[in-house]
């Protein structure tokens, strides 16, 4: 390459390392605790329920606040 950068089979010494990490990883992975899927599947669920409420409350006090402004920001003289 003529910008200087190392050919892509040639890695970096922080790409070298980070090789490193992930074939330590690959080798032996991390095994999930018994009680993590059923606590995300609890965590979706009430975050589902609870989204549509809080998005009805986003949309109402935009308008509230919209509808404040325009009251509030009425013109002083007609042109």
């Amino acid at each position: 390459m003529s910008d200087g950068e190392s050919p892509p089979d040639e890695l970096t010494p922080a790409q070298g390392r980070l090789s490193e990490h992930l074939e330590l990883l690959r080798a032996n992975p991390p095994t999930p605790a018994g009680e993590l899927m059923p606590r995300i599947i609890r965590t979706v669920r009430w975050q589902r329920a609870i989204r549509p409420p809080l998005v009805l409350v986003g949309v109402v006090a935009s308008a509230i606040s919209e509808g404040l402004s325009l009251l509030l920001n009425v013109p002083t003289g007609r042109s």
